[in-house]
């Protein structure tokens, strides 16, 4: 619908799809907020710092790994997401990370750079933040490197049957044993492939929640 027409009373524009609930109740367009006092507790002994307030969910993504498993992330106002492991519906695993740094290289030879073999992602080990993450994913911790896993994402944040757009993620997830708290902290590092000379590298730092960390409406 034109301006013209939002003025002189046109076509009302449509209603967007209502958007069906995912895990715990999460969906687009709709909200959450987490428990901040445990991490206040934990004071700078994690890097990790959750967004205040009730957050927006924005954008959904939808990523089919097979076998039954999916992730489902939910993309909050505050440069965070949760994300969601499932298999065959059944809740396997629930993370909130932060985005902490974003790169983006000019073109695919700089992208190529960043997964090729003995690249950083992949690497043994990343230090960040001034601390140091040790490699989940891979054959053998021992191994130098270990090649990125390869996923796609379709993003949605208008209508949930539509995606706006999909993405190629090569990710590697690393971790952290926080001292004296029983817990592990986690960064995800993804180089995202959006398309023709479209590339991100994404740095997020995350920790485990349940569903009683959350408050989700």
């Amino acid at each position: 619908m034109s301006w013209l027409g939002k003025i002189f009373g046109g076509d009302k524009p449509e209603e967007p799809a209502s958007a069906p609930a995912g895990p715990y109740g999460l969906r687009l367009r709709g909200a959450v907020s987490v428990d901040a006092l445990p991490f206040q507790m934990a004071g700078d002994k994690l890097v990790f710092e959750p967004p205040e307030g009730h957050q927006a969910i924005e954008a959904w993504g939808e990523v089919e790994l097979g076998g039954g498993a999916r992730i489902h992330r939910y993309y909050l106002t505050d440069d965070a997401f949760v994300q969601v492991n499932t298999t065959a519906g059944q809740v396997d695993g629930v993370k909130m990370f932060m985005f902490h740094e974003t790169r983006n290289p000019p073109n695919q030879s700089a992208f190529n750079d960043w997964v090729k073999r003995g690249s950083l992602i992949g690497a043994q080990h990343i230090d960040i933040a001034g601390q140091r993450y040790v490699r989940v994913w891979g054959d053998t911790p021992e191994s130098a490197w270990a090649p990125p896993v390869v996923f796609d994402e379709k993003v949605y944040s208008k209508d949930p049957t539509e995606p706006d757009y999909d993405l190629t993620h090569y990710a590697m997830l690393y971790q952290r044993e926080v001292p004296g708290l029983d817990r592990y902290e986690y960064l995800l590092v993804s180089a995202e492939d959006y398309g023709p000379d479209e590339y991100c590298i994404t740095f997020s730092i995350g920790v485990d929640v349940t569903q009683a960390d959350l408050t989700i409406t």
